[in-house]
């Protein structure tokens, strides 16, 4: 009489067999998604393959060019879909979503570094020196400062009265140190907001300089995990 199976030997066998389907079934891009495709959303059976160095490895199977790409620990990306065969380049994809991410922040931002600061209606006088102060340090060492006004309830009324007073207070205090870059007519959501920018550029000083370099450093982390490696290691 055979033996059943047991509990054991079902688990390494579905594991087996999970492991093989990942292998070979390709990741399906979302409707919603944006970008390119990368690894395996790519699905057609040959590409002209770009090395890292933007030399061209000529035209070779889909698998070829995932294997050669990730024995660099890069990630295959879908550079010009309506070439025949499409051409796809090995990049480090965590590293380019970083860099485009921040260049989108610094064009929203007029072209600086922005820093944000938030206050209400109710904020006293002592808290609201406080944040100019905060504001000053910011402007001189070369960024924007963006004050966001929060109005709940039925301050939002006195939008167009108070609450722009508030923030013609605040450009007031800061006369010296710098100008209005931009400011909201009205309400954006519950908020109204002012940008102020140093009245003398003369560019980021050293400190500015620096917390870029921590940001870039702290943020290292973030690209890596933006990185489709973990579907390269499930497959």
């Amino acid at each position: 009489m055979k033996r059943p199976a047991s509990s054991a030997d079902l688990t390494q066998s579905s594991a087996s067999d999970i492991t093989s389907e990942l292998r070979q079934k390709p990741s399906v891009k979302g409707k919603g998604q944006r970008g390119p495709r990368v690894n395996r959303q790519i699905r057609i059976p040959e590409v002209l393959l770009i090395d890292e160095t933007g030399a061209s490895l000529g035209v070779v199977p889909i698998e070829e060019a995932l294997n050669r790409t990730w024995e660099k620990a890069l990630d295959l990306v879908e550079v010009s879909p309506n070439e025949n065969p499409p051409v796809c380049k090995m990049v480090d994809y965590g590293k380019l979503k970083y860099q485009e991410k921040k260049k989108r922040t610094v064009a929203k931002s007029g072209g600086g570094e922005l820093k944000e600061l938030g206050l209400s209606m109710k904020i006293g006088d002592h808290d609201l020196e406080t944040k100019v102060n905060q504001a000053k340090k910011f402007l001189e060492r070369g960024f924007k400062v963006r004050f966001n006004l929060l109005l709940r309830g039925r301050e939002k009324a006195y939008h167009d009265t108070l609450a722009q007073g508030l923030l013609s207070r605040i450009v007031a205090m800061l006369a010296e140190e710098g100008i209005v870059d931009s400011r909201s007519k009205g309400l954006v959501g519950n908020r109204l907001f002012v940008i102020i920018t140093a009245s003398k550029r003369k560019g980021p000083k050293q400190g500015a300089a620096t917390d870029a370099k921590t940001k870039s450093e702290n943020t290292s982390s973030d690209r890596e995990a933006d990185s489709p490696n973990k579907e390269r290691e499930a497959s």
